[in-house]
């Protein structure tokens, strides 16, 4: 989680601008979900459920997307 934080940063820094607000957020929900379905392929069956995830990431949170550069100001 450490290392994926470390990278959503870098990326929210890089294209987070004043006019990308809704890229940098449909992002952040693709990771999410991809988060989700990589944690999920541990076994054959579903072994995590939505619910469960979000018990995860309360403990272990994803960093969110957030403008880093106001270019009109």
């Amino acid at each position: 989680i450490k290392e994926v934080n470390a990278k959503l940063i870098g990326h929210y820094h890089y294209y987070g601008v004043t006019d990308n607000s809704n890229a940098i957020r449909a992002f952040g929900y693709r990771i999410r979900r991809k988060m989700f379905e990589v944690l999920n392929r541990r076994s054959q069956k579903k072994s995590l459920t939505w619910e469960g995830f979000a018990k995860l990431e309360k403990r272990f949170p994803l960093a969110r997307a957030r403008i880093y550069i106001n270019i009109y100001g």
